[in-house]
């Protein structure tokens, strides 16, 4: 064998006895070769063991083939199902994923966005922790391709994928409602986000709708973060010890982990004291009894999509721009007690 870092095409070629350019076709799959011919280059490539050259075929293509995800936490189950679908469509077309955390900070976000302009990524999936269209438009003017998930910016013309927010917490409120419940409380998270503007427009309306009163001492900021929704939940329901709301509703799962969390420790038992719902499922769901209430997320097809966007306007299909929204569920389990 041939040093690898020696191999060339051309002695692919020799070796195989054919063309550099059948080569090419082989290793590129772009255009129609002979099965004997395919056969030899196969074989000529595994003797010599040549490995494509990466920064080369960029050049040439003027694609790095790599695809950044910037998102507020890796750690939540929630994005890394999002990240699983959209390599799901990309990586058969030889596309590479970076994945970024911004931890919702700001600066962060835009520290990681500009590493990836560096890098020329071709794509950028894009989980912002920002409503400043201004800052955003920067990149997008500079050439950089980005695809909204999860959370939308409404002054950008951009491809969206998200989670039909507003309807589906306000089918969840009116389901304990329909159970007796008025008394009930909000773990909201960062409102300067769009998901949990949403979140909370459809919480209010379902009570509007039902003539219940928005009791500000059972509305909490959780910053979706499980730490911060365990201080801020334990702390709000110490003060009302004595008149608890019946039920909260944690706006996404990690925050619904933290209130959990909080409850357990003032020796508060669910759904018996106090009624829990949440916007996403906890992890190892099946392990904790008793079972959310939930508004069911099908973020691997949101990643789904968000490649399916990405590929056609990789291939010049689009002209306009594509806000696509996923459907959620309200799936009922034993968290909530009938009043």
């Amino acid at each position: 064998m041939i040093d690898d870092k020696m191999v060339t095409i051309k002695q692919v070629a020799q070796r195989a006895n054919v063309s550099t350019a059948t080569v090419s076709r082989v290793i590129n799959d772009n255009y129609p070769v002979s099965d004997e011919a395919k056969e030899k280059v196969q074989k000529a490539i595994k003797e010599l063991g040549y490995r494509p050259n990466g920064i080369a075929r960029s050049l040439k293509c003027n694609k790095t083939y790599m695809v950044g995800m910037v998102v507020p936490d890796i750690s939540n189950n929630y994005f890394m199902d999002i990240a699983r679908g959209l390599e799901s469509v990309i990586s058969p077309l030889g596309y590479s994923l970076i994945f970024c955390s911004t931890d919702e900070n700001t600066e962060k976000e835009l520290k990681l966005l500009n590493a990836l302009n560096e890098k020329r990524v071709d794509f950028v999936l894009l989980a912002s922790s920002t409503q400043n269209s201004d800052k955003l438009e920067k990149f997008i003017k500079q050439g950089m391709n980005i695809i909204m998930i999860d959370t939308s910016i409404d002054d950008l013309e951009i491809d969206l994928v998200v989670e039909d927010n507003y309807n589906a917490t306000y089918k969840i409120i009116s389901y304990v409602i329909g159970e007796g419940h008025r008394k009930i409380g909000i773990v909201n998270g960062i409102m300067e986000v769009s998901t949990a503007k949403e979140r909370y427009k459809g919480f209010l309306k379902a009570l509007e709708n039902n003539n219940i009163e928005v009791e500000d001492r059972y509305v909490v900021n959780g910053n979706y973060n499980r730490k911060k929704a365990y201080e801020e939940v334990k702390r709000m329901l110490q003060k009302n010890i004595n008149d608890l709301p019946t039920v909260l509703f944690a706006a996404n799962n990690d925050m619904a982990e933290g209130t959990m969390l909080a409850i357990k420790e003032l020796n508060l038992n669910i759904p018996e004291d106090i009624s829990l719902i949440s916007f996403g499922d906890i992890s190892l769901a099946q392990l904790i009894e008793p079972r959310l209430t939930i508004i069911s997320q099908n973020a691997e097809l949101m990643g789904q999509k968000a490649g399916e966007l990405m590929i056609n306007r990789m291939e010049g299909n689009e002209e306009d721009y594509h806000k696509v929204i996923i459907p959620s569920e309200i799936i009922i389990r034993q968290s909530v007690k009938s009043i």
